[in-house]
C-alpha cells in the first residue's frame, strides 16, 4: 500500500509541471472568434473571458521555473528588461543585493502594494511579472511607470525621476486628441525604450485578466488604473491611456514578445490578447473605441504578413505611430568590444550618446595616450587627427544608423618654448600644430563649423589676451554666422560674420580676464551640414617674456596589431644586433629588421 501511494503522488506531481498546449499560429483567429462584431463593454468582457481561459496559477515560487520558458535568451541566459546583466537561471536568483548585476529577482511591474500586497492572484501572474536586476527593481520601488523629465537614478537606459506630461500621439484615444498633453506629478520610473511596449501590453493583459476581481489603485496605482470598466475609461485613467497607448504604438510587438506569450500559455495556460492582436487595443482605448471589431481586418503577430517590430496588425492602415528605429552602438578597443563604464549601446534613430566608456589604456608603446573615439579604424599610424574625433558625450555625433566607434590612441609630446611680447598663437589651413580640431568639414578654402564640431587652442593665459582674430564667413545662409569662444565653461566672447565672403573679424576683451587654459571655438548657429566657415584663428597676447608648454599629438592609431605591411615571423635564435630607430627597439638579422614581438618591419 505504501509503495502504491507513493507512486500515485509521483504521477500527480509530474502532471502538475507538464507543459500546457500552445495554440498554433494558424489557429489563433479561431481562438479569438468570440470577439467578432463586438464593441464597447461587450468587447471588453469578451476579451476578459479569453484572458481567463486555461489559466492555472503557478504560485509565487513557481515563477522561478516559469521564467526559464518565458524569459530565456538565445544563449540560455535570463532575459532582463531592466538591464543587460548576464544572469544564469537559478544560481543568480536572489532576494538581496547591494549593487547592479549582483542578482536577479521577481519584478511586479504592477507593484503588489497596488493590490493589497498579496503574492497570490495577480501577485503571481506572469503577464506582468518578469525577472529583473534586483538593484534596479529596488530603485523602481512602487513608483508608477512614466516618462522622466529629470532623472535622479539611471542604469542601462532605465531611469527614475520627476514625471513629465505625456503627449498623446497617433490617432485619437478616449484620453483626448493627438497633440494634447496629460500631466502627471511626483516620481515615476521609465523602463528602457526597447521594452516600453512590452510593459504596456503586459499592463493591458493583466488589467483585463483581473478586472473586477482585484483593483490596482492603491498608492501610485491610481495614477494609471481606475475601478471603472465602462466606456470612457475601461480601467485606465486618462494618463494611463495616454502613456500605455503611446508606448504600445511606438514599440510594436517583437519576436521576443511572441515567444514570451507562447511561453506564458505553455506554463500558465492563458494568452495575452494584446500581443496576439496588437490592434485590439485601438478598439478599447484608441482610435476605434466604440466601433465593432471585424477580425478579418486584423492579423495576428504570428501571421506571416505581420512585420515584427513594425506592424500594428491592422490591414487597413490606421494611424499607428511608426516605431522609433533603434540603432546599435558598438565600442571597440583594438578590435575587441569594450563596455567598461556601461556606455550607451542603443539609441533611437537620431538620438545621442549619453555615456561614454571609461577611457581605455593603450597596448601600443608609442601611441600610448588615449585621445578619443572615431568611426574610422586606423591600422597604420598617421599624424592627421581623425576629423570626427570626440572625447565627450556632448561632442559625439548624432546616431542615425548602427555605428561602431574605435578607441584612438596617439603619442603625446610636450615642448617648452620661450616667448617674448608681443606673442601670437595662430592656426590656418596649412598649420594646426598644437591645436585640436574635431568634427569640422574641411575643403580647399576653409573649415565648416557644423553641429558638434569645435576647435581648441593650446593653453593661453586669459589675462594676456589682447585680441582674437578669425578669418571667417557664413556658409549655407546668413543665419550660420556666429563663432563663440570659451575657456572651460566660461564664455569669453564671440564673433559674427556678415556674409559669405572670407574676412578678418577681430574681438578685443573689454574687461580684464583671469585663468588659463585652452580656448574652445564652437558655434550654436549650425546644422549637420551648414555653419560658419573659417580659414584661420589668431590669438594675440602680451605680458612679457616667459616659457610656454606646447602639447602636440602624432601617430594616431586604433590598432595595436601593426600595419598591413608587417608580416608575422618567428624570431631567429642566433645572436642579432639591437638598434633604436625612431624611439623603437628593433632587432637586425641578416639585413632584416624585426620588432620585439617578432614582426618583420619593412
Amino acid at each position: 500500500m505504501k509503495r502504491t501511494f507513493l507512486l500515485i503522488l509521483c504521477v500527480i506531481f509530474t502532471l502538475s509541471i507538464t507543459a500546457k498546449t500552445v495554440t498554433p499560429a494558424a489557429s489563433l483567429p479561431a481562438y479569438y472568434e468570440d470577439l467578432q462584431g463586438k464593441s464597447g463593454k461587450s468587447l471588453f468582457d469578451a476579451v476578459q473571458k479569453i484572458t481567463k481561459e486555461g489559466y492555472t496559477s503557478l504560485g509565487y515560487d513557481g515563477l522561478w521555473g516559469a521564467f526559464k520558458t518565458t524569459d530565456r535568451k538565445s544563449n540560455g541566459k535570463v532575459w532582463d528588461m531592466y538591464s543587460d546583466c548576464s544572469w544564469t537561471f537559478g544560481s543568480d536568483q536572489c532576494g538581496s543585493y547591494s549593487s547592479e548585476c549582483d542578482c536577479y529577482n521577481r519584478e511586479h511591474s504592477i507593484p503588489k502594494s497596488w493590490f493589497g500586497g498579496s503574492t497570490s492572484g495577480p501577485g503571481c501572474d506572469i503577464f506582468h511579472l518578469v525577472p529583473t536586476d534586483g538593484k534596479v527593481n529596488g530603485m523602481r520601488s512602487n513608483y508608477a511607470f512614466g516618462e522622466v523629465s529629470s532623472a535622479s537614478y539611471t542604469y542601462d537606459g532605465a531611469k527614475k525621476g520627476s514625471a513629465k506630461s505625456i503627449t498623446i500621439i497617433g490617432g485619437n484615444t478616449i484620453a483626448g486628441n493627438a497633440g494634447s498633453t496629460i500631466s502627471c506629478s511626483g516620481t515615476v520610473f521609465e523602463p528602457r525604450d526597447e521594452y516600453k511596449g512590452d510593459f504596456a501590453r503586459g499592463y493591458m493583459g493583466s488589467l483585463l485578466k483581473w478586472a473586477g476581481d482585484k483593483a490596482f489603485t492603491t498608492g501610485d496605482g491610481s495614477k494609471i488604473f481606475t475601478t471603472t470598466f465602462s466606456s470612457g475609461s475601461f480601467g485606465l485613467t486618462k494618463y494611463g491611456i495616454a502613456l500605455l497607448m503611446k508606448w504600445h504604438r511606438q514599440d510594436p510587438v517583437s519576436q521576443k514578445e511572441v515567444d514570451r506569450n507562447n511561453g506564458i500559455q505553455q506554463t500558465q495556460g492563458n494568452r495575452n490578447p494584446f500581443i496576439d492582436y496588437p490592434y485590439l487595443a485601438e478598439f478599447i482605448w484608441g482610435e476605434k473605441a466604440g466601433e465593432s471589431i471585424n477580425l478579418d481586418d486584423l492579423i495576428t503577430s504570428s501571421d506571416s504578413r505581420f512585420i515584427l517590430g513594425e506592424s500594428n496588425g491592422y490591414l487597413k492602415g490606421g494611424s499607428s505611430v511608426d516605431p522609433e528605429t533603434k540603432c546599435t552602438i558598438t565600442w571597440l578597443v583594438n578590435g575587441d568590444e569594450y563596455t567598461a563604464g556601461n556606455p550607451t549601446i542603443s539609441v533611437n534613430k537620431g538620438g545621442v550618446v549619453s555615456v561614454l566608456p571609461i577611457a581605455p589604456k593603450s597596448c601600443d608603446e608609442i601611441s600610448n595616450q588615449f585621445v578619443g573615439w572615431s568611426e574610422y579604424e586606423i591600422l597604420d599610424t598617421t599624424n592627421d587627427i581623425p576629423a570626427d574625433l570626440f572625447s565627450t558625450a556632448d561632442d559625439a555625433p548624432d546616431i542615425t544608423q548602427n555605428t561602431t566607434f574605435h578607441a584612438v590612441f596617439a603619442l603625446l609630446e610636450e615642448e617648452e618654448t620661450t616667448v617674448s611680447t608681443p606673442s601670437m598663437v595662430a592656426m590656418n589651413l596649412n598649420n594646426t600644430q598644437g591645436w585640436t580640431l574635431s568634427g569640422l568639414i574641411k575643403d580647399s578654402k576653409h573649415w565648416r563649423m557644423v553641429k558638434n564640431s569645435y576647435i581648441e587652442s593650446p593653453s593661453v593665459d586669459a589675462n594676456k589676451i589682447t585680441s582674437i582674430i578669425i578669418n571667417m564667413r557664413t556658409y549655407g545662409g546668413t543665419q550660420y554666422n556666429t563663432i563663440e569662444f570659451a575657456i572651460g565653461s566660461t564664455k569669453i566672447g564671440e564673433l559674427v560674420a556678415a556674409n559669405k565672403t572670407l574676412n578678418d573679424y577681430t574681438w578685443k576683451p573689454k574687461t580684464s580676464m583671469t585663468g588659463a587654459g585652452a580656448i574652445r571655438f564652437s558655434s550654436n548657429t549650425n546644422t549637420t551640414e551648414f555653419g560658419p566657415a573659417l580659414s584661420s584663428i589668431t590669438i594675440e597676447t602680451t605680458g612679457g617674456t616667459g616659457t610656454t608648454t606646447t602639447y602636440t599629438y602624432s601617430r594616431y592609431i586604433t590598432s595595436c596589431q601593426g600595419t598591413s605591411d608587417i608580416d608575422f615571423v618567428e624570431l631567429p635564435t642566433q645572436v642579432c644586433n639591437k638598434i633604436i630607430s625612431n624611439g623603437q627597439l628593433l632587432i637586425e638579422y641578416n639585413g632584416v629588421y624585426y620588432n620585439t614581438l617578432g614582426q618583420q618591419v619593412q
